[in-house]
């Protein structure tokens, strides 16, 4: 990000730039800055124990081994929006303790029975959907890819001429 924002000249500079700001504990404090201004609890992110708890956790085992080739970041963003963790519509209420978290990214290889997420959720209707939807998501293949994919493909520009 600070290469595209051109705050440094490689993206090498630019991860050496973010390991600095993590290390001298400036990124904390913009992350502490930028929670308040959101209006969130700022002691919340040195005891997280205050944040909200999903009454229930749930593991997507893959149902089968090889190496992870894809995942339908669409379909986890829908999961989550099942769960309760979006809104369909602008009335729809958030529940700040459900979620996703991810334990497989494209490339890692994988067992039949090894988690690949963990559902976070209040609803056994909903957690059920969304592990569905997880499981879904995720391409397995015998076979890795020659390569991995870019993690970013290209840059979108404003098209107003600024």
């Amino acid at each position: 990000m600070f290469y595209l924002g051109k705050a440094v000249e490689t993206v090498e500079q630019g991860k050496t730039f973010s390991a600095e700001l993590i290390q001298s504990g400036k990124a904390l404090e913009r992350f502490r800055q930028m929670a308040a201004l959101q209006g969130a609890d700022v002691a919340a992110i040195d005891h997280p124990e205050r944040l909200p708890r999903a009454k229930h956790t749930l593991d997507v085992l893959s149902n089968a081994s090889g190496y992870i080739t894809a995942i339908n970041c669409e379909a986890v963003g829908t999961a989550c929006v099942v769960l309760g963790g979006g809104r369909e519509k602008k009335e729809d209420s958030i529940d700040p303790a459900v979620g996703v978290v991810l334990h497989r990214k494209v490339g890692d290889s994988v067992h039949s029975g090894e988690p690949l997420c963990t559902v976070h959720y209040n609803s056994d209707a909903q957690g059920n959907r969304a592990r569905e939807m997880l499981l879904r998501s995720y391409r397995i293949e015998h076979a890795l890819v020659a390569q991995r994919r870019p993690m970013l493909h290209r840059v979108i520009r404003s098209s107003g001429g600024k």
